[in-house]
């Protein structure tokens, strides 16, 4: 586990290493070992996740990994900003995505990638 992920991770949540290893029901020697460069189990890794918001991947090496690997650039920032919408302009913007989709001919669906 990154370390120093885990201190950042738990200062955004308001806590400390120690107090996170001690709700999970752990000890504070769990985490001065994380410090020195131990890892934590499988199993407490994914509840240290649970607990801090975030994924194993992040906790592990600091980065997100993407939910769609296959999605370029462009894509992934559209869906970013689509999921920070409010529900009504998400729904304003599917609504348009269809119109403008069924607006196509069967030609330009079967040509859309």
């Amino acid at each position: 586990m990154n370390y120093d992920v885990f201190e950042k991770l738990c200062e955004k949540n308001n806590t400390t290493p120690t107090a996170i290893t001690l709700k999970l029901g752990l000890t504070k020697g769990n985490s001065t070992s994380w410090k020195k460069g131990g890892n934590p189990s499988v199993e407490i890794l994914m509840r240290l996740a649970d607990e801090l918001n975030c994924t194993t991947d992040y906790l592990l090496t600091g980065k997100e990994k993407s939910s769609f690997p296959d999605l370029s650039e462009e894509e992934q920032e559209c869906l970013q900003k689509f999921k920070n919408l409010s529900p009504i302009d998400r729904g304003r913007i599917l609504e348009r995505m269809d119109m403008m989709y069924s607006a196509y001919t069967p030609e330009q669906k079967e040509n859309v990638s």
